[in-house]
């Protein structure tokens, strides 16, 4: 329930708040950690952070105006892969920036970076693999065909170093 409060009160946000982003600029999405993100240790749940890690993509999709096009569509995102890498804990009351930059696409892929800011220093980076599908179709929607439909097109954009690492990784997931 914590985080549909917090997906509706971005929805609202977006609604009022009239700027308009590119898709691939870094959107920056503000939080600060309540009491139901902490875990035992009182910092903020690990998994938590892959949660918020969602609302930054929605984010995203919603100030460059393509989340209601591709939902009136039936397109939804999913993520294939995820990791993260933690440097500092976010504590109790602590305010922060989420960070999501489009990193690179490719095929069926977009490749997506999520930085966990406070200030200027970074507390965790993670990276996702994610897709678009349709639904009443079966399989993923092609990268060209997402642009299309939000009138864009963009040619592909070589993956970069990271990117090849999580298609390494997931590679190794799956022997």
């Amino acid at each position: 329930m914590n985080l549909f409060g917090r997906c509706l009160w971005l929805l609202l946000k977006r609604l009022f708040c009239r700027k308009k982003l590119d898709l691939f600029e870094a959107c920056d999405t503000r939080f600060r950690v309540n009491p139901l993100d902490l875990d035992l240790n009182f910092h903020m749940n690990n998994g938590r952070y892959l949660s918020l890690m969602d609302l930054g993509r929605f984010d995203l999709m919603a100030q460059a105006g393509i989340f209601l096009k591709l939902f009136s569509k039936k397109y939804y995102p999913v993520v294939m892969s995820e990791s993260i890498h933690f440097r500092k804990s976010l504590g109790l009351g602590q305010g922060f920036v989420l960070r999501t930059v489009i990193d690179s696409w490719e095929g069926k892929d977009f490749y997506i970076r999520q930085t966990f800011l406070v200030g200027n220093e970074v507390y965790a980076e993670g990276f996702i693999k994610g897709r678009f599908k349709q639904r009443g179709r079966r399989g993923s929607v092609p990268v060209s065909e997402i642009f299309a439909q939000i009138g864009d097109q963009r040619p592909g954009k070589p993956l970069s170093d990271l990117a090849r690492a999580q298609v390494t990784v997931e590679d190794l997931l799956a022997q």
